[in-house]
């Protein structure tokens, strides 16, 4: 939509703004360098699977509209204590042992998973995953802190069990203190079909990160988890799914990191790894839980165990954008050392998913693997984007079957994009992995792949290299079509958006491509001389209103209060303050919720919020997207925007080390800085409010708004006619018109 004039007050507020708010280009760029890409298409090449185009739904849901993927997971720790039967949950050490409704309001039985299918549905996800019970108990109840002397068993907590061992009940008893396992998939069965139905749940996660029970969920399970009993356990859990569906899918056993993989939860204090070690000649604890569940499935006469299912949060990571920018390597370089006790200690098992996939092979073959929580960090800044580029290529390389992001934002969704949806119309990698490399993977990496007829090959590049301009000749070996065009679509320092950069021609299969310093990106060749036309994608203009002293913007009601001039073109709100604790913990984190007043395109208003959080220390950020829609009370992203010209943000929980500890403790925010960024179109005109969409605007506006206004008409656009940018239609933007029209 074109824009409208605006008032005088408006015009004025934009004097505050800065133009293109984006994040910093590094400095004074070096000179480019050369490197060569060589992509070998002469052979059959093997399959990515689809399922490594996935997120976690419980720190995604925000998310779910804006990123492209294929599966989601519902999983994470709340969902080791959630209780079926009422939606009850409990947050572990992650939030003061709360049960309460974080997962649901409802009361329905197993809202969690209804809402999963329901949300994939909405946003075309075809796979799903939710997560059964394990650890032995759930909460009982929605009435917050468990304290230590309520540890499980006590009236805080329903038993689990596996299998109920008679009829399955049509609601579940909410009296008999037991929740059933088999029940729950009985019960998702019938309300939402089989793993085969297009709104069934495909897969079942046993349990999350058992080996951090007992610091995690300390009032479920406060003593570690053995070896032999987290074995019995799955075996259990997954024949009893498998007796309802046998097609659904099971993953297990979530391991947190590297130290699960190697010894679960296994201490100086028990003997038990070291034990079965010798007896079964295990080179980690992976090798035995492989070998168990595959004598489980031997005797009863059916796979139990689908998918070997690890985690992955990387340790160089935390060392900062150099470590980052080559952290990757550790899952798939041999000889690659990363700057971290893994490089230091543990390089007998790296490249660690070749070290798990001969696992695989050795001890229960045609398992698949998946990685259903991976974050390498890097949100605000490219590298973000280079190692999640890196990663998925990674994991398509590695025969990897599942994968799912957890958190990030950015930077980091934008690299998942450019596999999914690089140019903003499903424009996605190819299905088959074709031999890709560089010469230099410190520098630079590739992937490459077909789509089905081979007339589009996509070759995913990253340049991390802070400063210097990458050339590279991309040589296409083994062609067997005659490629004619390549399309440049990148992420680079100047905007986490994926931006098309450039067009070339493909010349004697070779194709030159000059990539910015610090960058992601997909190169898409294709055998059809004009298949880019046309492709130029809306450039696009963001300005920021700086407001530099939030604690002086406090309202009546006690939150600090920021102006919201333009709702239309709102893109996001960049919030920075420093997070204290008045007991001196260690760590915090204060959950606070920009908190709005919103609008409907036909005038209806309602209450919303959107969620973030803050950590202790200063300096602490989070960023609060917008696209046109917010989410209602039924949780369905609706279009709307802000209304009344103001937002708040308000702070509604916190946890920290001494809460954690039943220490009192006060964790404050205090707001530095707040930029609120619009986007707008860079060849947008400054022209009139076509109130009634019928390409002009003239004085029929006017009398459709004047109409409007005394209740005897309706407007086809009502956001043409916000001309005080408000958020709302009142007298004042009738009155803009007809000055408008005058003029």
């Amino acid at each position: 939509m074109k824009f409208v004039k605006r008032s005088i007050a408006f015009l004025a507020a934009l004097t505050l703004l800065s133009a293109n708010a984006v994040p910093a280009v590094p400095s004074a760029a070096a000179e480019s360098y050369d490197m060569a890409v060589t992509v070998d298409l002469s052979g059959a090449g093997k399959p990515i699977s689809p399922y490594i185009y996935g997120i976690n739904e419980y720190s995604h849901q925000d998310d779910l509209k804006s990123v492209r993927v294929n599966a989601v997971r519902q999983g994470g720790n709340r969902m080791t204590g959630y209780n079926w039967e009422n939606n009850a949950s409990n947050a572990g050490s992650d939030w003061k042992y709360s049960s309460d409704n974080n997962l649901s309001t409802s009361d329905a039985p197993a809202d969690c998973a209804q809402q999963l299918s329901k949300e994939a549905a909405r946003y075309g996800i075809g796979y799903k995953m939710t997560t059964l019970q394990l650890a032995g108990y759930v909460a009982a109840d929605k009435d917050g802190t468990v304290t230590e002397a309520e540890t499980a068993p006590s009236k805080r907590w329903n038993e689990v069990k596996m299998t109920k061992g008679s009829a399955f009940s049509k609601e579940p008893d909410l009296t008999d203190g037991v929740v059933y396992m088999d029940e729950y998939v009985n019960y998702i069965i019938g309300k939402l079909g089989d793993s085969q139905s297009e709104t069934g749940i495909q897969a079942y996660s046993l349990d999350n990160e058992p080996a951090l029970w007992s610091g995690t969920h300390s009032r479920i399970h406060p003593q570690p988890v053995g070896m032999k009993e987290l074995s019995d356990k799955s075996a259990e859990a997954a024949a009893a799914v498998k007796k309802l569906d046998p097609k659904a899918e099971i993953f297990g056993p979530a391991l947190y990191g590297y130290t699960a993989y190697d010894h679960l939860a296994d201490d100086d204090t028990s003997t038990e790894w070291e034990t079965l070690k010798a007896e079964g000649g295990y080179h980690w604890y992976i090798d035995y839980y492989l070998d168990a569940m595959k004598q489980a499935s031997e005797k009863a006469g059916t796979r139990l165990l689908d998918v070997l299912d690890i985690h992955y949060y990387s340790e160089s990571c935390r060392k900062g954008t150099v470590d980052r920018l080559q952290s990757v390597r550790t899952l798939y370089e041999k000889g690659f050392s990363e700057n971290s006790w893994i490089g230091q200690w543990c390089m007998e098992n790296v490249p660690i998913l070749p070290t798990v996939q001969k696992s695989i092979d050795t001890y229960y073959p045609g398992t698949k693997l998946a990685i259903t929580e991976y974050n390498f960090g890097g949100d605000d800044e490219p590298s973000g984007a280079i190692a999640q580029a890196e990663a998925l290529g990674c994991y398509a390389d590695a025969n990897v079957y599942f994968a799912s992001l957890w958190g990030g934002s950015d930077y980091i969704l934008s690299g998942l994009n450019l596999y999914t949806n690089y140019d903003g119309k499903g424009g996605c990698f190819g299905d088959t992995l074709m031999p890709a490399s560089t010469e230099d993977v410190s520098k630079s990496s590739a992937y490459a792949a077909k789509n089905a007829d081979a007339s589009t090959v996509t070759v995913m590049i990253t340049n991390k290299d802070l400063q210097a301009a990458e050339h590279t000749t991309l040589t296409l070996s083994g062609a067997k079509k005659d490629y004619q065009k390549a399309a440049v679509y990148a992420i680079t320092a100047a905007s986490s958006e994926i931006k098309l950069l450039d067009i070339v021609d493909v010349t004697g299969s070779k194709v030159q491509v000059d990539l910015p310093a610090y960058c992601a990106a997909m190169i898409v060749i294709s055998d059809k001389a004009d298949a880019f036309e046309g492709a130029k994608q809306e450039e696009k203009i963001e300005k920021a209103a700086v407001y530099d002293d939030p604690m002086n913007m406090i309202n009546e009601n006690g939150y600090v209060e920021i102006p919201i001039t333009d709702p239309e073109h709102l893109k996001k709100i960049v919030i920075t303050g420093d997070v204290t604790s008045s007991a001196g913990s260690s760590w915090g984190n204060a959950g606070c919720a920009v908190c709005i007043n919103a609008i409907t395109p036909d005038g209806t208003k309602f209450w919303t919020s959107k969620g973030y959080s803050m950590s202790l220390g200063s300096g602490s950020s989070a960023t609060v997207t917008f696209d046109g829609t917010l989410q209602n009370k039924d949780k369905e992203d609706i279009e709307a925007c802000v209304a009344d010209g103001k937002i708040e943000l308000q702070q509604w929980w916190s946890a920290s080390e001494k809460q954690e500890a039943e220490i009192e403790d006060e964790i404050a925010v205090k707001y530095t800085k707040v930029q609120v960024v619009y986007e707008y179109s860079a060849d947008a005109e400054d022209v009139s409010g076509d109130v009634n969409a019928d390409g002009k605007f003239d004085v029929k506006d006017a009398v459709a708004l004047q109409k409007y206004l005394l209740t005897a008409g309706t407007l086809a656009d009502w956001k043409a006619g916000d001309f005080d940018g408000s958020g709302r239609i009142n007298a004042i933007d009738l009155t803009l018109m007809k000055q408008t029209l005058l003029a």
